[in-house]
């Protein structure tokens, strides 16, 4: 990524302790893993290569306390993706290997690291992203 896009983003980026799956709401299917969320986007691991500019209908499955998970549901546009960038710890259970381990695209000989910038998110859905940026 290039420094322009570095200075482009206007809410700092928050690592997560813990992978997060990605789910296409039109496919049903798993789209990747977060790397990173922000207020206004967010970073995926995924076996996919993403079209920039292409709009998709997502949820991200937050991690919570005591092993809890919540849906938030967004509309998001890619602004960026790239191969061969690879991160997780393939010994932990939820790591982007461990989650693809079943899928198709885990036989493709790379993977990608794909930004996406917030386009639609309900009100619901955006206190619930701004709760989990802050407390998690």
């Amino acid at each position: 990524m290039t420094e322009t896009v570095l200075e482009k983003r206007r809410f700092p980026r928050k690592l997560l302790k813990e992978t997060a799956q990605v789910l296409d709401n039109d496919t049903g299917q798993l789209l990747g893993v977060l790397e990173d969320v922000s207020k206004g986007g967010f970073s995926l691991l995924t076996y996919h290569n993403i079209r920039q500019d292409e709009v998709r209908n997502i949820t991200l499955v937050l991690p919570g306390p005591q092993k809890s998970y919540h849906r938030v549901s967004l509309i998001a546009e890619c602004v960026w993706c790239q191969s061969g960038k690879t991160q997780g710890d393939k010994s932990r259970p939820d790591s982007p290997e461990t989650i693809f381990a079943d899928s198709p695209e885990n036989q493709a000989p790379e993977n990608y690291s794909a930004g996406f910038q917030l386009r639609e998110i309900d009100e619901q859905n955006l206190v619930a992203l701004n709760y989990f940026i802050r407390d998690y």
